[in-house]
């Protein structure tokens, strides 16, 4: 597959777009260095948009060198829709991104057009680092180096712009970043920049496991771009007469414009919402239920179960399959098994019998009671010492939920028992 192939809008930095008098003054206003003096290095960082794989931001390294009639940004950010088996490498954690080379003016005009904040830094590298950087940046953009093996959070394309700075710095940014703890984690991350969008962050709350949970150091959490680029402001490097100075030495920033991202909440304030949520299912559940029971017809219930267990059930088996079939390593060993069931499935299985006409109500009654059991266990283990994986949301919904199904079926099974009489 060629560069030019077709990618994704926000992390392929689509191509030639008119720039705006503007930014593009700007832009080509960052400080020049004489052929003597190498190449001057700016790491370019834009801000989330729009779009869920956009939330995360995305960065790139410019080069820039009047001199020799150079300038060029590389990013990591390259994928393709067209892929060959590209959704399923996705779903197995296997995707195969690239590197390549951006037109620095047109790219940065084109996130400016669409409202994405852009961060221009340049970094005080020496001659002899910049002009290395730069031929390693050209040489990793050619076709027999550009891909790799992508991965969310630990190799990605700000990870690959970190690691090219570092390598440039011979190691002094990893010295720097890994003494500074950051106080977040990869799912307090995801969080943040994912709350803006309610199911999208339920949904990565209940498929990350307790591998998303590890403290973070400043070095790790320079896997967001953003994030990169506020470190680098505190890192020193030592000048040719062994003084510190700083690594940035200057900075221009363009806002987002107003509405591109929606606002973000707090974790906390979802928590609350589908800790409701979770009440009116399970409220739902429990009332249909106790309608059965009380001699009314049964459907209702077995439909508004049906669809609860078969919902809870796929979420589970995704979580089993993540787990024990993929790379998603974050993904492993999962403990909202226990409250999204692949139990479900079995659970649906026997209210789908039930439609048809068989009598499953017990069977439904003790399947029901098997998943809360679970649920209420998931919940205990909170009170044990050690490492604990955050998932206050999903238990905030789910056990309520799974309560009053388990109600409902309760008093499902008593409708059954006066239906059949005694044998």
């Amino acid at each position: 597959m060629r560069p030019g192939s077709r990618t994704a809008v926000a992390l392929a930095l689509l191509g030639p777009v008119a720039a705006s008098g503007a930014i593009a003054q700007q832009a080509s206003g960052l400080p020049t260095a004489a052929a003597s003096q190498g190449p001057h290095i700016s790491l370019i960082t834009i801000g989330p948009g729009p779009v869920i794989w956009e939330l995360f931001g995305h960065n790139m390294i410019r080069v820039m060198d009047p001199a020799a009639g150079i300038d060029v940004a590389y990013d990591w950010g390259r994928f393709d829709f067209g892929q060959r088996n590209f959704f399923w490498n996705f779903l197995q954690g296997r995707m195969r991104y690239w590197m390549a080379r951006n037109d620095p003016i047109r790219t940065i005009a084109y996130y400016e057009s669409v409202g994405r904040s852009i961060r221009i830094q340049d970094l005080s590298l020496t001659p002899d680092q910049a002009r290395a950087l730069a031929e390693r940046l050209d040489r990793n953009a050619e076709p027999d180096q550009m891909f790799y093996r992508y991965d969310y959070y630990r190799d990605n394309c700000s990870t690959r712009v970190r690691d090219a700075l570092d390598g440039a710095l011979d190691g002094a940014l990893e010295r720097d970043l890994t003494h500074f703890p950051s106080h977040s984690t990869y799912r307090s991350q995801t969080a943040a920049l994912t709350s803006g969008r309610p199911l999208w962050f339920f949904g990565l709350m209940l498929m990350l496991g307790p591998g998303a949970d590890e403290r973070l150091d400043a070095w790790q959490e320079s896997f967001i771009p953003m994030e990169l680029a506020r470190h680098l402001v505190s890192v020193t490097i030592l000048d040719p007469d062994g003084t510190e100075a700083p690594l940035v030495i200057r900075s221009d920033s363009i806002p987002a414009r107003s509405g591109v991202v929606g606002a973000s909440r707090a974790p906390e304030f979802w928590t609350r919402w589908f800790l409701l949520g979770g009440v009116v299912v399970g409220g739902a559940l429990a009332w249909t239920g106790w309608r059965s029971g009380g001699g009314k017809s049964r459907g209702p219930f077995v439909t508004l179960a049906g669809i609860w267990s078969l919902l809870s059930g796929l979420a589970g088996f995704a979580m089993v399959y993540l787990w024990a079939f993929t790379d998603h390593t974050v993904a492993y060993r999962n403990e909202n098994l226990l409250q999204s069931s692949v139990l479900g499935l079995a659970l649906f299985g026997l209210l789908a019998a039930s439609a048809r006409g068989r009598d499953t109500a017990r069977g439904v009654c003790v399947m029901s009671a098997a998943i809360l059991v679970a649920s209420i266990l998931g919940l205990i283990l909170k009170v044990f010492p050690g490492p604990q994986q955050v998932n206050g949301v999903v238990l905030a919904f789910f056990i309520p939920a799974n309560f009053g199904m388990a109600l409902g079926a309760m008093r499902a099974v008593q409708s059954s028992a006066r239906t059949l009489g005694p044998t």
